[in-house]
């Protein structure tokens, strides 16, 4: 199957991201492969484990080494576990039902998301680690994109939604569900091409247009505000978005796992050093990172950490 070949290419190229990072040469890698692959067969190891680990950062030399160790730990087991998965289901190609594949795909995406947030975890304590702060702009030779705020891409949005409703008129007359599901595919896919719009999940876009859709049939209507939210509050209880189970929504989930377990990573990261730096956040602040999907703005504020003088200088750039 395509998808499970897709995954498993990601979760090799996670294990030669984590061994790049380790400086561990080639040999001693796969011998540790090996040993997690056999570990796994056996059921000494049970990656699903990773999953219960609590964050934390320390300081102290000793403490970063032990932390640069667990995140590379995970990331590496959790990449193995993909290829264990997909070994022991799809090689030789078996005969199974679409909702047992279903399931195990699922399982392959959940470790590839998991392996991703930890590695971004080890590349930004590695760079804490060694005091090197990249600068992407000088390096490349061209300035960082700067993404839109959130207001500039609430306009974006609704601009190309009424664009598509005027090239295509019958979108008026479809239901806002399906309506909705249509353009946010279309949107994510230009999207991914034109870098338009600060986009990471398909399923939150698909939200948003939906409000939009909303929100113009109230301007052509002009009835009650009131009324109009408790019919759009009503309708979006009653209508959920349907599942797709197509080779091209499967490239989205792998798409959405990477880059979604990178910013998780990194988010999380930036928190628990920003409470080590400045004690308890209030909750307004670890809102707004939550809220946060910018990867670029985060790991600049992680990496650049050490010269904050106080939480606001974090908070109130975040878009």
């Amino acid at each position: 199957m395509r998808t499970a070949t897709i995954l498993l290419a990601q979760a090799e190229n996670v294990e030669k991201q984590v061994r790049d990072l380790q400086k561990i040469a080639l040999p001693a890698h796969q011998q540790r492969v090996q040993w997690l692959y056999e570990r796994m067969e056996s059921l000494e190891i049970q990656p699903s484990q990773d999953q219960q680990i609590e964050l934390t950062i320390r300081q102290g030399k000793h403490a970063i080494d032990e932390q640069l160790s667990k995140h590379a730990e995970i990331a590496l087991r959790q990449a193995v576990y993909v290829k264990h998965i997909y070994k022991n289901h799809f090689i030789p190609m078996s005969s199974l039902g679409a909702a047992a594949t279903d399931h195990i795909l699922q399982n392959m995406i959940n470790a590839l998301m998991l392996s991703n947030r930890h590695l971004a975890m080890l590349e930004v304590l590695k760079n804490l680690e060694n005091k090197h702060y990249s600068n992407r702009a000088s390096a490349g030779g061209r300035g960082k994109n700067q993404q839109p705020s959130k207001s500039t891409k609430s306009l974006l949005l609704e601009s190309m939604i009424r664009g598509m409703i005027y090239n295509d008129p019958k979108c008026k007359n479809l239901d806002k569900t399906v309506a909705a599901d249509e353009m946010a595919t279309r949107i994510f896919k230009a999207n991914k091409e034109y870098q338009m719009l600060d986009i990471t999940n398909l399923e939150d876009l698909k939200f948003q247009v939906r409000n939009v859709l909303f929100d113009i049939a109230r301007t052509v209507t002009r009835g009650s505000q009131r009324k109009a939210d408790r019919e759009q509050l009503g309708y979006s209880l009653r209508h959920s978005f349907p599942k797709q189970d197509t080779e091209e929504s499967r490239q989205m989930d792998l798409d959405a796992a990477r880059t979604l377990g990178r910013i998780e990573g990194v988010r999380a990261t930036l928190i628990l050093q920003l409470k080590q730096r400045f004690g308890d956040l209030p909750k307004s602040a670890i809102e707004k990172l939550e809220a946060t999907n910018d990867m670029d703005q985060l790991q600049t504020y992680a990496e650049q950490l050490a010269e904050v003088r106080s939480l606001n200088d974090v908070i109130q750039n975040l878009q």
